[in-house]
């Protein structure tokens, strides 16, 4: 391989790195991916590697399928005066609704610092 072309691999190569870590998805959340508990939460947490802001999130209620079963529940996110979401941060509380027993799929979406969004969700049990 040419000299020249073995640096410009490498600094695409670096380059990609750097762009890969600039990316933010999700860390950890209370209740934990695929958590069993036995009391409904009163909030969800969300802990990111990075800083974003939480632009939507709703909890369906859904069957072992991950087929919904019952309606959505809009998480209520703080807003400023102009309606932006302020739920901005490394760690995110967002208060919610008294849940009945059953199994929840929380779907969210964030923005990162850079502006790059992502969607995820996952899923948690309260059991009676």
């Amino acid at each position: 391989m040419p000299q020249g072309l073995k640096y410009t691999a490498i600094a695409l190569l670096l380059l990609a790195t750097a762009l890969a870590r600039a990316h933010v998805g999700i860390a950890t959340t209370v209740p934990d991916h695929d958590a069993v508990i036995d009391r409904a939460p009163e909030l969800l947490r969300f802990v990111f590697p990075g800083q974003v802001t939480i632009t939507n999130a709703r909890i369906l209620p859904v069957d072992d399928r991950l087929v919904q079963v019952g309606e959505a529940i809009n998480v209520r996110l703080p807003r400023n005066r102009i309606g932006q979401s302020t739920a901005f941060g490394e760690a995110i509380d967002l208060a919610i609704p008294l849940l009945p027993p059953g199994r929840y799929q929380v779907i969210f979406q964030i923005t990162s610092i850079d502006g790059h969004v992502l969607a995820d969700d996952f899923t948690f049990t309260i059991t009676p």
